[in-house]
């Protein structure tokens, strides 16, 4: 049985050397006799197999600490927590409600019970924006020499076919120019629209009643390709550079810019190509910005948008229209535009006679039956905040009804006692152990002798104790009992305002809590309870979070991390390795190992001097049979 088992120090195997002669001429028994000789040895080497033993089970409970106080943060003080007590939307006891689709509402702390009637939503915000009037870019066209014609009806003839790649939103067709494309086109091509929109259609087909995906212009003298809301760009093949020409294109050619290339390279697209100078200065709303013709255009509105000029500049490849649309909705003058170098704004149909202005508008509406004006969509009433989504129709009332519910946010206070009861228990449990000093760690030999049921039983009463008055933990407990029986700091109440006191000496920093002075609390102090754990920086919550953030932050380098990881660290962290413990098992570990080399080589100092005896008495008997054997005569 394991009670049966001496606590007392013992040695730490058997021998380790046996080298030579044991007894066979003395009859000692060697093994015993340098086992004794070498207790000394041993029991240092137990010893500190025990203290290493101690180091790893107070690691583990200093773990098993954190990690209980990191559950703890996790639900109730971590932001990304429903209820993170940290949060003022947990104290949103009042729950706004609507059965229209036409809003959406969302309470607030500041709401009240009641209701909110809503009624003759005429129209709703809008935001100002500029747009292109017409398309930005150049149409997909190629001026067509009637002698370019003939060359290219001749090469067709003469070599079989020529051909060209046309891209359609990414979508890339071989359009083939063969002898029938040479049979329609007619004499000196005076059938080429005809006959290319035959070749264009059997490569990307038709749309409903036979009209083409992609149309093919003409008017005597230039030939254009366009597709309504989509993109058309031509390219050459590598074989066949020349048929592009004699059409009247360039390699690459589309009707769409590009936003990724630089100004200057985008310039001869633009239907208002950009001016030579290469620099361009201009205003949005007072914000001031200067680019180059070497800058892209995707840079040019990324640099746009994310500044405070208040405004989102896009480019449309479906309208080929730039748009300039405010940040903010209502009506007023919400983008104001000065060019002062350069034409980029007004190439962009920004400015002037090319752009079209749409003004923002505000949101109107009746609310309780006063006519109100909001410059958003977006409006806070009575503590509410409502999305107007639609308008109205005549004599349609929408309501919105508060009503106070404060079961959930009780509920979730409950909760929390709980388990700030439970975590605060484990924590002074384990410095107020008692510790039974008759159950130290078992060494290797006696675990040999016994059951791995005996051993399991009496590890856990030699674990009893290990922390007991530990001061790390001692000042943890101390810092948050303070805290949560103490005044509040914010909202002019405290938890015992709440219902929630002490639950006395012997509970050992236990909280109770008064239920029905809790719900009347919910219902009267609203504001104040959120006040009292959310205010930031001296709210209950975040005071409670930094204690808890002191003991077990796992960020940061050695000796800037919380208290217990300091001391114990944490799994899959830095601090794993890092910390106190660590480094004491890692020198104890090698002290064993030094005091094993060195009981190695004491035993076999003794096993040689045993060995001497041993060889010395053989001679000794030999000398004494032969010193026999003469005086017997023999």
């Amino acid at each position: 049985m394991a009670t049966s088992v001496s606590s007392s120090t013992s040695t730490t195997s058997s021998l380790s050397a046996k080298t030579g002669m044991g007894g066979l001429v003395s009859g000692l028994d060697t093994d015993t006799l340098v086992e004794k000789m070498t207790t000394g040895s041993r029991a240092k080497i137990a010893k500190q197999q025990q203290s290493l033993q101690k180091f790893q089970w107070k690691q583990t409970a200093y773990r098993g600490v954190s990690k209980a106080l990191k559950e703890f943060q996790s639900k109730y003080l971590d932001v990304l927590s429903t209820t993170n007590f940290r949060s003022e939307s947990l104290y949103n006891t009042v729950k706004a409600s609507t059965t229209s689709t036409k809003i959406s509402v969302e309470s607030t702390s500041a709401a009240n019970a009641g209701s909110i009637a809503i009624t003759n939503v005429t129209q709703l915000a809008t935001n100002e924006t500029i747009s292109g009037v017409a398309g930005a870019s150049k149409p997909l066209t190629g001026n067509v020499a009637t002698t370019d014609i003939d060359g290219l009806l001749s090469d067709i003839t003469a070599n079989g076919s020529r051909s060209f790649l046309m891209n359609l939103n990414g979508n890339v067709r071989t359009v083939t120019l063969d002898s029938t494309f040479v049979s329609d086109a007619g004499a000196a091509g005076v059938n080429i629209q005809t006959a290319m929109k035959a070749k264009i259609d059997a490569a990307f087909g038709t749309k409903t009643a036979g009209a083409s995906v992609v149309d093919v212009s003409w008017n005597g003298t230039q030939l254009g390709f366009s597709s309504s809301g989509s993109q058309v760009t031509i390219s050459a093949l590598n074989y066949d550079s020349a048929t592009l020409t004699k059409l009247g294109f360039t390699d690459g050619q589309s009707d769409r810019i590009n936003t990724t290339k630089t100004l200057a390279d985008i310039s001869p697209a633009l239907v208002n190509s950009l001016d030579a100078g290469g620099v361009y200065n201009f205003s949005i709303n007072g914000k001031k910005f200067e680019f180059s013709s070497t800058d892209s255009l995707s840079t040019v509105m990324s640099k746009v948008n994310t500044s405070d000029a208040g405004v989102t500049m896009s480019y449309s490849s479906i309208t080929d229209k730039f748009t300039l649309t405010a940040k903010e909705s209502g009506a007023g003058e919400n983008i104001v535009i000065n060019e002062t170098t350069g034409n980029l704004m007004s190439a962009f149909g920004l400015t002037g006679a090319g752009s079209n202005k749409i003004d923002g508008q505000n949101a109107l509406l009746d609310i309780n039956g006063i006519s109100v004006a909001r410059t958003s969509n977006s409006i806070v009433v009575d503590g509410v905040k409502i999305n107007l989504l639609e308008k109205t129709a005549a004599g349609e009332s929408l309501t919105v009804s508060m009503k106070a519910d404060s079961t959930s946010l009780k509920d979730t206070i409950k909760s929390f006692v709980t388990d700030y009861n439970n975590t605060i228990s484990m924590i002074n449990g384990l410095v107020k152990e008692d510790v039974d000093k008759s159950y130290l760690p078992l060494s290797d030999e006696q675990k040999k002798d016994m059951s791995e049921t005996e051993i399991a039983a009496w590890e856990k009463k030699a674990k009893v104790g290990l922390l007991r008055g530990d001061s790390a933990l001692k000042e943890i407990t101390s810092k948050m009992q303070t805290l949560m029986t103490g005044k509040g700091t914010s909202g002019g109440i405290s938890l015992y305002d709440l219902g929630i006191t002490s639950a006395g000496y012997t509970e050992n920093g236990k909280l109770k809590i008064d239920d029905e002075k809790l719900t009347a609390a919910l219902e009267t102090k609203g504001p104040e309870i959120k006040a009292l754990f959310a205010t930031e920086t001296t709210g209950l919550a975040n005071q409670l979070n930094s204690v808890v953030e002191s003991a077990v932050k796992t960020s940061g380098i050695k000796g800037s991390r919380g208290s217990l990881i300091e001391l114990a660290g944490y799994e899959s962290t830095l601090s794993n390795t890092e910390n106190n413990l660590t480094t004491s098992i890692t020198k104890t570990n090698k002290t064993i190992t030094d005091l094993k080399t060195a009981l190695k080589k004491e035993e076999t100092y003794y096993w040689s001097k045993f060995t001497a005896l041993e060889t010395a008495m053989q001679k000794l008997n030999s000398q004494s049979s032969m010193i026999t054997s003469f005086g017997s005569g023999s």
